[in-house]
């Protein structure tokens, strides 16, 4: 891509919040993005390469920027926005060669030529289709007895009259849910910062989250508040609360991913050892009896995966 859309506003929003050397990190690394088409490096190393980021500050910036606005995945840094401009871009593209091919594309040649005479006066155009420009073409004499209560078409019979609204089914509910929850985030944000519109790909991205209108409301409040403490009177936007709302989904899978790590302490091992009806042996060391749970558990697992395969086989 040699070309892409920059939405001055939607930017703005989105960065307001970052200092100099982020937005600028920020801007380098969409470009970057777009002249390649394709996700950047998992390694920040060498993201940091790409955008020649060399002094301290620049390399912090380079990760501050993608924690916040891009997503890592097994391809790489993804940018949900830039994805979704180069796929545009290239179904531009494609349209657009299909298009021209199928402009000049000759007929086959067993296909049989139309005549042009009075009576059916067919052309080609220039997109290879026929079009029926006959001056005799009969058209159907409409018919008046379509609207008549209680009769149909062909014979006067009783229309049969529909028992109530069809049941929706569970997508079209999931949909409807989905939509109205645009409605709400997008009022939420307008009436406590600048106004956005429903189809808004941020509100999207809030939406994808999963989250609820009480996170929300209490993303909103926070930005409000950091706004104030730094003496900022730029109103609120939809980029902001989605970026509070991605950190704070990050720490609670963070403090879920501590939780379940019960060998990092000694309470969580002691609890592992009751689950498994184990206990420490004499004056066995935390550390001992954390190996032995180790091993108990991948003998388990070894079992239940052996017996797993004979019940298969």
């Amino acid at each position: 891509m040699n070309y892409y859309e920059h939405h001055i506003g939607d930017y703005a929003e989105a960065t307001a919040h970052l200092t100099f050397i982020e937005d600028a990190t920020y801007s380098r690394l969409i470009r970057k993005y777009y002249a390649t088409e394709k996700p950047l490096p998992n390694e920040i190393k060498l993201v940091q390469r790409l955008i020649n980021a060399r002094s301290k500050e620049e390399k912090n910036a380079v990760v501050s920027v993608l924690n916040e606005f891009f997503t890592l995945t097994d391809d790489g840094w993804r940018q949900e926005r830039c994805d979704h401009e180069i796929a545009r871009f290239k179904d531009k593209q494609l349209k657009a060669r299909r298009s021209a091919e199928g402009r000049w594309q000759p007929l086959p040649s067993d296909e049989p030529q139309p005549e042009i005479t009075p009576s059916n006066a067919c052309v080609r155009n220039a997109t290879a289709m026929r079009t029926h420009c006959s001056p005799d073409t009969k058209h159907q004499s409409p018919v008046t007895n379509l609207h008549t209560p209680g009769k149909q078409n062909n014979g006067g019979e009783k229309e049969k009259i529909p028992q109530g609204p069809p049941t929706p089914t569970d997508e079209e509910k999931v949909f409807q849910g989905r939509i109205e929850k645009y409605k709400s985030f997008a009022a939420m944000i307008s009436r406590e910062g600048r106004a956005i519109a429903v189809d808004d790909y941020r509100i999207r991205d809030i939406v994808n989250l999963g989250v609820t209108e009480d996170e929300v409301a209490e993303a909103i409040a926070t930005a409000k508040e950091t706004r104030m403490k730094v003496s900022n009177p730029t109103p609120i936007n939809a980029g902001y609360v989605l970026a509070i709302l991605k950190g704070a989904r990050k720490k609670a899978e963070a403090a879920s991913a501590d939780e379940d790590a019960w060998w990092k302490t000694n309470e969580g091992i002691d609890a592992k050892g009751r689950e498994l009806a184990m206990k420490a042996q004499g004056s066995e060391s935390y550390e001992s009896f954390k190996t032995r749970i180790f091993t108990e558990l991948r003998k388990r697992k070894e079992r239940a995966e052996t017996k797993e395969k004979s019940n298969a086989s």
